[in-house]
């Protein structure tokens, strides 16, 4: 254990850097901080060092910086650290790629620079507006509710960070109109649509290097309206295909985010889908892709195809819209889509048919006729053909 004291001379006078550090055993702690006096930096020095030789004494040592208790850490340093935290949990755990941007952006603007013992209310409400040259409020609100959600985790991050962001902020938020509701997506892609992004989607597939049937999962979304992370977490371990049923694990419920485990009714167009994807080893998720990714390229060719409004959200859209236009009940809607009111049901739902149409038989002949005309170059598919069905019906 040790105090080393490192003088400085600054053109606005002398200053004294402070460094304890002690080891002992399995416990390791060291810190600084600089001082416009001696006696102050000693005073500190010989705090900080029995603090940290109390803590050397437990059986589960862990000490917490006095930087971070006396709020002389930055929001940089603590959300570097909330990264980092969130880099160790299971990949489902972790907060969404939406959310990490954000978390990004925090990092790099000029609030990072303020620390805990010095952020106020009015630099959040000064970033906020200065964002609204850019951004709308809506963003804004997402943007404070991923920085609200970081800083409660301190606990779990294991440095102190002042709450800045409690609810009565939030109220003053929405009165200043620095945050606001998000429009809502209401868009449903016509069938002229679908089987034009199936024919681009199929065709992108087919490459030497192509990872992700898009065409497919564009489709069992359709079908199953599920979510693009529940069609990418379904595993076939937990699913029955005599009985069309699957699990759905941890399905969003804003009152039980874990453990919400459901048995999901899926059509038997699904379960063709299904059929249709190549196995890999070690793997039991069918779609076993990352959500952000396909999210990411259905924003890119919906756009490149001249219909920008169209998301991967709205084939949920259209699904659930087909289950009500098939003469389904509320109930059996919900069980399917996940929803928990009729309030968030009716959103989804814009009836334009009296029986829609078959797209997955549109799709079939699709992929039927195109695999009568092109070679097979996918090295992917190339692999598992022999287990695959295409053109065939």
């Amino acid at each position: 254990m040790s105090i080393y004291c490192d003088t400085r001379k600054r053109k606005k006078g002398t200053v004294y850097k402070f460094i304890v550090q002690v080891m002992k055993k399995h416990f390791v702690a060291k810190e600084q901080m600089t001082f416009p006096d001696k006696p102050s930096g000693r005073a500190w020095a010989k705090q900080v060092e029995k603090e940290m030789l109390r803590e050397a004494e437990k059986e589960e040592p862990k000490y917490e910086a006095a930087q971070s208790r006396t709020g002389d850490i930055t929001l940089k340093s603590y959300l570097e650290h909330y990264r980092l935290k969130q880099g160790t949990l299971p990949e489902e755990k972790q907060i969404s790629y939406r959310d990490m941007q954000a978390i990004k952006f925090w990092e790099k603007s000029w609030l990072a620079e303020k620390r805990s013992n010095e952020i106020t209310e009015q630099d959040l409400i000064k970033i906020l507006d200065e964002r609204l040259e850019t951004v709308t409020p809506s963003t804004n609100h997402l943007y404070v509710s991923v920085l609200r959600r970081a800083v409660s985790w301190q606990k779990r991050v294991g440095i102190y960070f002042k709450s800045f962001i409690n609810d009565e902020v939030m109220k003053e938020l929405w009165k200043l109109g620095l945050v606001g509701k998000s429009r809502r997506h209401d868009i449903r892609p016509t069938e002229e649509q679908i089987l034009q992004l199936y024919q681009v989607l199929l065709a992108g597939y087919n490459k030497p290097t192509g990872t992700i049937p898009h065409h497919h999962i564009m489709m069992f979304s359709i079908y199953s309206t599920f979510r693009e992370g529940e069609v990418c977490s379904i595993k076939y371990s937990q699913l029955d295909m005599e009985h069309g049923l699957v699990i759905i694990e941890d399905r969003k419920d804003p009152n039980n985010k874990f453990g919400n485990h459901q048995k999901v009714p899926i059509p038997v167009e699904c379960l063709e889908i299904i059929e249709r994807q190549p196995k890999f080893e070690g793997e039991d998720r069918i779609f076993p892709y990352k959500a952000k990714s396909i999210a990411v390229r259905f924003s890119y060719w919906t756009k490149e195809l001249g219909f920008p409004d169209i998301r991967f959200h709205s084939f949920r859209h259209e699904g659930v819209s087909r289950l009500f236009e098939q003469n389904m009940s509320i109930p059996e809607v919900a069980l399917r889509s996940g929803h928990k009111t009729w309030e968030h049901l009716r959103r989804y739902t814009h009836l334009l048919h009296k029986e829609p149409p078959d797209l997955w038989g549109q799709c079939k002949r699709i992929e039927n006729n195109y695999w009568a005309e092109n070679e097979l170059v996918n090295r992917q598919l190339l692999k598992a053909s022999m287990s695959l069905s295409w053109g065939t019906e």
